[in-house]
């Protein structure tokens, strides 16, 4: 079977690999669509703390089942399938306190045991797999990973609740579907920044919300808009400047949650957060429950989420993907890989 190999940082081929089959207890799943992470453009650029080349990227798929192995019931060939792309050890400390999405001897696609998604056929446990609505494009089917990343920073780990008035700092597709998230949770107002005003403004268009773009700050055209300031603070963007940002932006008693990545440690004014008693939390992944709702939210159409996707590329040219999302040379949101 054909894969797109990362072979070294910033190279990346397309290569025959022996075909995968399912075990017993797990699925085969051919590949439709693979989408494009800001994790795996981490990889790509050499700055991913474990994916490291040789490896076969990619998390987010959709697909069609096409092999179930022995002791798997409930499932039939031709089923159209996502993935929640995690396998939890049920048995360390955080999977026994229910939080799975932080367990001490997870497994992610990309790593030794578990081949990545840029593949045409990828192996899944029963338990992560999840079928789609008949109406629903397995295109939109790939979205349900990053869509369940944002259900659970804007509304377990924001708590995010009808009135709420939310910023969402950063608009790749993660900011953008947590903006969406917010919407969806009942938010009152909702303002998100970027860099590149084609993002914030397909984010602001999507949930209804105010965009702010540009290098300069943009806090005085915020604070305009939104005197009183935000309930909820969600950090979409690895950029340092948006964590002082964060704090000047939320209301006294808010809640900044902090869901993108940063390449190096950030000073950060600890008497601020003391000061307006702000409740500061991390935001990683997803559990099952979060999953479901981004599977029903897009096979209930709740938002037009196809607009997120801006690009449809083959396989072959994985390159092609990453190298635009690093120099952003074009307007770009979601990369979908065509299997």
């Amino acid at each position: 079977m054909k894969v797109a190999m990362l072979e070294a940082a910033g190279r990346v081929v397309l290569i025959e690999e022996p075909d995968v089959r399912p075990g017993p207890d797990e699925l085969l799943i051919r590949t439709a669509y693979a989408g494009v992470c800001g994790s795996d453009l981490h990889a790509f650029q050499g700055a991913h703390p474990f994916r490291k080349p040789p490896v076969v990227l990619g998390h987010e798929v959709a697909g069609t089942v096409a092999g179930i192995g022995a002791g798997v019931t409930g499932f039939r060939l031709g089923d159209r399938v996502t993935v929640m792309p995690l396998l939890a050890c049920g048995s360390c400390g955080p999977c026994r306190a229910g939080s799975p999405n932080i367990c001490l001897n997870k497994i992610v696609p990309g790593v030794p045991g578990w081949l990545g998604t840029f593949a045409e056929y990828f192996v899944a446990k029963p338990a992560v797999t999840y079928r789609l609505g008949p109406e629903t494009g397995l295109d939109l089917g790939v979205l349900a990973e990053p869509l369940a990343v944002g259900v659970h920073s804007a509304i377990q780990r924001g708590r995010v609740r009808p009135g709420s008035r939310v910023l969402v700092l950063g608009a790749g597709t993660i900011g953008i579907l947590t903006a969406c998230a917010a919407k969806l949770a009942g938010a009152a107002s909702i303002a998100i920044t970027d860099l590149y005003p084609f993002n914030a403004e397909l984010a602001a268009a999507l949930c209804d919300g105010r965009s702010y773009a540009g290098r300069d700050s943009l806090d005085e055209a915020i604070l305009r808009d939104q005197p009183d300031r935000f309930d909820v603070t969600v950090l979409c963007s690895g950029a340092p400047a948006t964590v002082a940002q964060a704090m000047r932006l939320t209301r006294r008693g808010g809640r900044i949650v902090v869901t993108g990545l940063f390449h190096a440690p950030v000073p950060t004014d600890l008497t601020a957060i003391a000061l307006n008693e702000f409740d500061v939390s991390g935001s990683v992944v997803y559990d099952a429950q979060d999953f479901q709702t981004a599977v029903e939210w897009i096979d209930a159409g709740r938002c037009d989420f196809r607009k997120v996707i801006t690009h449809v590329l083959p396989l072959a040219d994985a390159q092609t993907a990453l190298s635009l999302l690093a120099q952003h040379t074009e307007n770009v949101a979601k990369i979908l890989l065509k299997v």
